[in-house]
């Protein structure tokens, strides 16, 4: 009973914490969100609190707190195998296949009402955006621009909101020790291809924002002046020029011509993603870097955890070629442990098992 209440208590405190993140998203785009923000920091800047620890607690805290406390109800909830049969069959029913096509693989009614909330999501925080900048245009001192140059260049700004939005959520679908898809029964074979998704969209989103910039600073020839600007207030135009350079390598070496046969490569340049976060952090500032530190700090954190679980070592018994090219493998099994092969599709990705074979042979060992 007790446990049982435990559980009840940790699922209200990740729907209050989930809820809560939600609603700052589509507030923050709103006047009265601006409105009270600004009375919000005032106050805190005059507490030990502090601005920092205001933007730490609205901004990163409750996908955090999400994170750990679904980490404590998995691991109590694996205790109790009953309910979570039942879990799971209540969402299995939601989890059916409802579109099956090539391009995007095949898509459950979860997902596209979730994919269709994003959207939306992102379409109303650029139409709240561009509305109140239209109404309130002022000039750039360091440009002379007419009216359709001044909008433009607006409409190009906030597509970098919408890129920044990507980045919140594109660590969180690779988390596996903290993963967070696992609380409505995602697996990671079926959560990386979100991680894609969110990648593409932002580096999308980023290349209207930084060519239509760059597109403005041309035709008013102020190009030369304004790209290579390291300014020590504001905006830093050369470290967010360098963080979209670094996105696009990233994204081209993941497409699956390279990523398939130059798998290696891939790997590396897929560490860039650290240049391509401190080049972020120097270009948008800490308060837009507090939106998107929960999923870098919770990948780190499971980094690390996986780093440590995989400390002990394995062999190979037996390995052989197949006359179809398939690879069959013989790895040593703890008997005491319960192996499961949650997908017979397995993604490829860095930081994955990577499978050439057709099948995989398991051998327990005393």
């Amino acid at each position: 009973m007790a446990n049982t209440m435990l559980l009840l208590t940790l699922k209200v405190l990740m729907v209050l914490a989930f809820a809560g993140w939600v609603s700052l998203w589509l507030l923050k785009p709103t006047k009265l969100w601006t409105r009270k923000w600004k009375g919000a920091e005032e106050s805190a800047a005059l507490t030990v609190f502090g601005y920092y620890g205001l933007d730490f607690t609205t901004f990163s805290f409750p996908v955090i707190a999400l994170a750990i406390i679904g980490l404590i109800y998995l691991n109590l909830q694996s205790s109790e195998p009953i309910r979570s049969r039942k879990a799971r069959n209540s969402i299995t029913g939601f989890s059916n296949p409802v579109v099956v096509k090539s391009f995007v693989g095949v898509l459950s009614s979860v997902e596209i009402v979730a994919v269709s909330f994003f959207i939306l999501f992102l379409a109303w925080t650029f139409y709240a955006r561009i509305s109140s900048d239209f109404k309130k245009l002022l000039p750039v001192k360091s440009l002379v621009l007419n009216l359709w140059q001044l909008k433009y260049l607006r409409v190009a700004t906030r597509f970098g909101l919408l890129a920044e939005a990507c980045l919140a959520l594109l660590l969180l679908p690779i988390l596996r020790g903290l993963a967070v898809f696992q609380l409505i029964g995602i697996q990671f074979e079926t959560s990386v291809r979100y991680h894609i998704w969110l990648g593409t969209s932002m580096i999308f989103f980023a290349t209207v924002h930084g060519a239509s910039t760059l597109f403005v600073w041309g035709i008013s020839h102020h190009i030369q002046d304004e790209i290579w600007r390291w300014q020590r207030k504001g905006r830093i135009y050369l470290a967010g020029e360098l963080a979209l350079v670094t996105g696009i390598v990233i994204w081209i070496t993941s497409l699956p011509q390279i990523r398939r046969k130059k798998f290696e490569f891939f790997y590396y340049a897929h560490h860039l993603y650290i240049v391509f976060l401190l080049f972020f952090l120097f270009h948008a500032g800490d308060q837009h870097f507090y939106m998107v530190f929960p999923g870098i700090f919770l990948f780190g954190l499971d980094k690390l955890f996986r780093i440590i679980q995989s400390r002990p070592e394995t062999c190979i018994l037996s390995a052989r070629v197949h006359p179809n090219r398939a690879i069959e493998v013989i790895l040593p099994k703890d008997p005491s442990k319960f192996l499961s092969l949650l997908s017979h599709h397995f993604q490829w990705y860095h930081d994955s098992i990577v499978f050439y074979t057709k099948f995989l042979s398991y051998q327990s060992q005393v």
